[in-house]
């Protein structure tokens, strides 16, 4: 399919989902992301539309949870996520992982943590987190990031229908698993300290989701990256 949209001008002009994919072929080629590949995808993200990625409030339905594969590479992964007013999604991590949400339409709420030291993540041991990020973001908002050390423990919660743009490289595999937390109690509010639990690979609520197909502006993959 062609990544070049009449939308976007001429022929000669790519949609900023093409730019995006362009740029983390070019500048991802392993594990570890250089600061600069990191802040040029994150200007990168920050372009991306409702309108350009397909999605609508329309395409909210029964389920609470809804996940759209735009792109999904050996470093990276490219999704939408749809989530129903008045849905959570657990408090989980994203191991050695970097990541950028973009909100494409509505409100979400975005509580992030970052651990004070090492974390466990085989058993119920309390371990202490600050709390570094505690707002409500909209389209109208820069991306949200995180990174193997900061605000890799998060939660988002749905103050109305709402939709995000997610990347992640890594992206999950077999030995970086996500883990779910659970808040235990507040340790310092003026430090915003916290102590938790890792609950392992289960979350300890119900996580239903659907899966609904991409429909947004057509890319292209570089050859390489096929």
């Amino acid at each position: 399919s062609s990544g070049i949209n009449a939308e976007y001008g001429n022929w000669e002009m790519a949609s900023p989902l093409q730019e995006a994919i362009n740029k983390a072929f070019e500048l991802i080629d392993t594990d570890n992301i250089s600061v600069n590949a990191f802040n040029t995808m994150i200007k990168c993200i920050e372009k991306l539309t409702a309108k350009e990625l397909g999605c609508c409030i329309e395409h909210i339905n029964i389920y609470s949870h809804i996940f759209t594969r735009i792109h999904e590479a050996e470093r990276f992964h490219f999704s939408v996520f749809y989530i129903k007013k008045g849905y959570r999604m657990p408090l989980h991590d994203h191991p050695n992982m970097f990541g950028v949400m973009k909100v494409l339409f509505g409100k979400i709420r975005v509580r992030s943590y970052s651990p004070c030291g090492e974390k466990p993540t085989e058993n119920r041991e309390p371990f202490t987190c600050q709390r570094t990020v505690d707002r409500q973001y909209d389209q109208n908002d820069s991306p949200i990031c995180l990174t193997p050390y900061q605000n890799n423990i998060h939660e988002v919660y749905a103050v109305s229908d709402a939709a995000f743009f997610d990347f992640l490289s890594p992206p999950y595999r077999a030995r970086n698993r996500c883990h779910f937390y659970k808040l235990v109690r507040t340790l310092d509010d003026v430090k915003q300290l916290v102590e938790m639990i890792c609950l392992g690979p289960d979350p300890e609520m119900s996580y239903c989701t659907d899966e609904r197909k991409y429909s947004g502006v057509p890319f292209t993959v570089p050859a390489a990256g096929v």
